[in-house]
């Protein structure tokens, strides 16, 4: 029996002794960080900023020399991160990162150095779509749009803080459908984690330990330690379906809209008069193949047909009731939307970007709106009193700033529908200049 306990002792201290340590590589957090990590770009922005300050010499320039001092203009940068969320070069990012933005610089995790654009963007929810092009496919991250995140799960924070490579910090989900106010904006149904989510974190992604997409990085708490906020991947997955349809970055009308219920992709509406309804598909079909391909996914299959092109088709096999129907739609080019042809067909006004050059030598103080150039007789805007010369500085509470993302929003506008404007009304008194800003609401025609 003395024998027995012996061998037993020895073997266990053997074990203890000559055991292999631990693979770093079978850590689920490292495993997640490698997974996502080439997906993670930083982001830089160049923005001109109008100096506002009060100058004691204008008055002598402009007696001296019959104008004032040109505007001093400056750069100015700020540094964030952005989750790549497709192989052609989707990125999604808070939207306080790129406002304003004249200029966005992006920084693939392999070094690579491109230009991006902003395509699309909403303050409220504080998320922006932005586009690069690259010579090959990239790698993105799978958004964890369907899975409810759990209260106290492991997650990651990945990003670009302080201009540095890139950095991650590990917490857990703090807390869920937070309300977070920033400035006058308060951002509701949010994540709260302690994982440190430093200035350079924002936009960039919240993961979990599968390496999903669960969270945009949002924002710190200054007044507090460990408190960090994200945007949740629901909310993201519902503002990409909405951005990533063949209407709005093909410019193809497909006519349909899509939408997950219990687990499957149905047709939640169908345009009347659009190419899916001359096919014969109708609101509550079941999606069962697209193009021969099963989609459980709605953003899956929306970059799927955002690649497709004028003249191609779609077919989609789906069950309505209990039948299975196939149908070939073919896909409409659509013109491309110009926010000058916007204001004209649905206000009755004529507008033209402001440029600096252009508001200098009309005097104007600011060098960015739209510039109001001629109104049209008995349109809404001739009922509101607009006039030339005035300048359109804000559309439906947005400043005026992107075109494509203007003409974007215009184009959902309908008949009937009331957007705000906010002028800028400009008086002379003597040496002064009096600025004043009112809104005015117009019903689209």
């Amino acid at each position: 029996m003395k024998t027995l306990i012996c061998f037993v002792v020895a073997v266990m201290l053997a074990g203890i002794v000559f055991a292999a340590p631990l693979d770093p590589q079978a850590d689920p957090v490292v495993g997640a960080i490698q997974k996502v990590v080439p997906a993670v770009v930083n982001l830089s922005t160049e923005r001109l900023v109008q100096r506002s300050f009060a100058d004691p010499f204008e008055e002598l320039f402009r007696q001296f020399f019959g104008q004032g001092r040109r505007p001093r203009v400056e750069g100015a940068q700020s540094l964030g991160s952005g989750a790549l969320v497709d192989e052609d070069g989707w990125i999604v990012t808070n939207f306080h990162v790129v406002q304003r933005a004249t200029k966005i610089h992006v920084v693939l995790a392999d070094g690579t150095q491109l230009e991006a654009k902003v395509v699309s963007g909403d303050d409220k929810n504080d998320l922006a779509l932005l586009k690069i092009e690259a010579k090959k496919k990239l790698p993105f991250l799978e958004i964890a749009s369907d899975r409810e995140t759990l209260l106290g799960e492991t997650v990651i924070a990945v990003g670009n803080p302080f201009g540095l490579e890139h950095t991650v910090t590990k917490g857990i989900i703090s807390a869920k459908h937070r309300a977070y106010t920033a400035g006058d904006v308060t951002f509701n149904d949010i994540l709260q984690t302690d994982a440190a989510i430093n200035p350079g974190n924002s936009g960039g992604p919240l993961i979990n330990t599968r390496g999903q997409l669960i969270g945009i990085n949002m924002a710190i708490l200054s007044q507090a330690q460990g408190i960090g906020f994200a945007i949740p991947a629901k909310r993201v997955g519902e503002m990409l379906a909405t951005w990533l349809t063949t209407e709005k970055r093909a410019r193809l009308w497909l006519g349909l809209r899509f939408a997950r219920q219990n687990d499957r992709l149905v047709v939640a509406d169908v345009q009347p008069d659009s190419p899916a309804a001359k096919a014969g598909l109708a609101t509550g079909d079941v999606v069962l193949l697209v193009d021969g391909v099963k989609y459980s996914d709605l953003l899956q299959l929306q970059r799927y047909l955002i690649r497709k092109k004028p003249g191609d088709s779609v077919k989609l096999e789906v069950e309505h009731g209990s039948k299975r129907r196939a149908y070939t739609v073919a896909l409409a080019a659509l013109p491309k939307l110009a926010v000058p042809d916007l204001f004209r067909s649905k206000f009755g006004l004529q507008v033209q970007e402001l440029t600096r050059d252009l508001a200098e030598a009309l005097g104007i103080p600011i060098a960015q709106g739209l510039l109001i150039t001629d109104v049209e007789k008995n349109s809404p805007a001739a009922t509101a009193s607009l006039r030339r010369g005035l300048v359109i500085t804000h559309v439906a509470g947005e400043e005026v700033q992107l075109m494509d993302r203007l003409a974007e929003r215009l184009g959902d506008v309908k008949t009937g529908d009331a957007v705000s404007l906010a002028i800028l009304l400009m008086e002379r008194r003597g040496n002064l200049l009096i600025q004043q800003t009112v809104s005015v609401a117009l019903k689209a025609r």
